[in-house]
């Protein structure tokens, strides 16, 4: 909600058993509706958790880069995950696990 008075946006304020809305900046008060919570907890879906690999036999369902050499024995061929690890505006980072010796190392693109 925006304050009527100065045009700032109002913050929820839990009041007694009732929820208002109040501005940081000239203190005016609104009623708020009542199908509002106020809550500090956020909301995670399942998607939005980090898997990490702690078993090699997981790697499986990883796809392969026929292309990739591992830097340690040699081989060709590493699975490959794409993790954004850095901020939104930054390329994502690649991480291979070589298929052979299972060696991890990571590209930055």
């Amino acid at each position: 909600m925006i304050c009527p008075k100065c045009g700032h946006l109002m913050r929820p304020k839990k009041e007694k058993n009732a929820i208002v809305f109040e501005c940081p900046v000239c203190g005016f008060i609104s009623a708020g509706n009542g199908n509002l919570k106020v809550s500090r907890h956020v909301a995670r879906r399942p998607e939005d958790n980090v898997i990490v690999i702690d078993n090699p036999e997981k790697l499986i369902a990883l796809p392969v880069d026929e292309d990739v050499v591992c830097p340690k024995c040699g081989n060709r061929g590493a699975y490959v995950q794409v993790v954004q690890t850095r901020s939104a505006d930054e390329p994502p980072t690649r991480i291979y696990t070589c298929t052979k010796c299972k060696y991890t190392w990571r590209e930055y693109t």
